[in-house]
């Protein structure tokens, strides 16, 4: 009996270490070689083979002795083993050797616009959003997170996203951001007519809506939503009345404790197609004026003018009313 408890435990004991190894080895998939990775070869039984070579873009690599091997696709520990059979047969000497990837070439994506370090970075693993952008230096003062855009290469180039990291910052959901994959682009724009980066905090804080003034159908807040546009907005208010002056619109834009006006000549825009598409911020007021030529539609110097005269007629009659005038009571 005792001998078949400890035979019972033998085997449970063995089943655990089996699984063990098998989750272990599932934890994290090693590292394959790509093209345009350098590595760095070592014989410490023959350290005249030393070396330091590139992975051509077919895949190979240049060893003294055998000549080229394939490289590409393999871990470091299949490709030391490859190198270590095909050396051993002309060198005895040799039985041992260690291939350590050096620099990261092949998973790499491309940082442009406004951040500190823009170009390409390579990696062993892409990171999320937010750890490239850190790796191009985080962006510059004038750089907007809220307008993020994420062109993509390989197999899906072409397609763009426009992302709002600032947002998945301050509200703690990083993770919710969209996977960055090998040769994908990604462009921190400028803030709108180049207002300075209010902090991201203040930005969260803002209310979800825009406001449509002056000569639309139903002026008001409309409810944001995220890449709207100025002609989206304007029709989301019943479109322009018949006085709108298009050509004279504009978007007053505040970032923190900034704000700022953007002339948008909306004619020539619906026209030409330029200048290029504007896209609203939470908070923006789009403002279309009205032609001149009624009371709403005069210049501020005109309405000024006119609301003088009433002024001075009010204190006119004041003045020259009886004292003993008696005022209609009022209802």
């Amino acid at each position: 009996m005792p001998k078949r408890t400890s035979l019972v435990r033998r085997m449970v004991l063995l089943t655990l270490a089996v699984l063990l190894g098998c989750s272990a080895s599932g934890l994290a998939a090693e590292y394959l070689i790509g093209p345009e990775d350098v590595l760095e070869i070592r014989f410490w039984q023959q350290p005249d083979l030393n070396s330091t070579v590139k992975v051509t873009l077919d895949g190979m690599i240049a060893v003294d002795i055998v000549g080229e091997i394939v490289a590409v696709g393999k871990t470091a520990e299949e490709l030391q083993n490859d190198i270590v059979r095909r050396v051993s047969r002309l060198n005895k000497n040799v039985s041992q050797a260690v291939v350590r990837v050096t620099d990261y070439n092949y998973l790499h994506v491309f940082v442009a616009g406004h951040v500190n370090e823009p170009g390409k970075k390579t990696f062993e693993e892409i990171p999320d959003l937010v750890t490239i952008i850190n790796e191009a230096g985080w962006i510059t003062e004038f750089g907007d997170l809220s307008r993020v855009t994420i062109i993509r290469g390989g197999d899906r180039a072409g397609e763009v996203e426009v992302v709002d990291v600032g947002a998945a910052i301050a509200s703690g959901n990083v993770g919710d951001l969209p996977a960055v994959y090998r040769q994908d682009a990604i462009d921190v724009p400028s803030t709108p007519a180049g207002i300075p980066s209010a902090d991201i905090i203040r930005q969260t804080k803002k209310k979800n809506m825009v406001y449509v003034l002056g000569a639309v159908n139903t002026p008001g807040r409309i409810q944001f939503t995220e890449n709207m546009d100025v002609l989206e907005a304007m029709a989301l208010a019943g479109g322009p009345t018949d006085n709108a002056n298009l050509s004279e619109a504009r978007v007053i834009t505040r970032d923190g404790f900034y704000g700022q006006t953007i002339h948008i000549d909306l004619d020539k825009y619906i026209e030409t197609g330029t200048p290029a598409r504007y896209t609203l911020r939470r908070e923006d007021a789009f403002v279309i004026p009205a032609r001149r030529g009624g009371f709403f539609g005069s210049n501020i110097g005109t309405i000024a003018t006119v609301l003088g005269m009433v002024t001075s007629a009010v204190l006119l009659y004041e003045t020259l009313k009886p004292e003993d005038a008696v005022e209609a009571p009022v209802r």
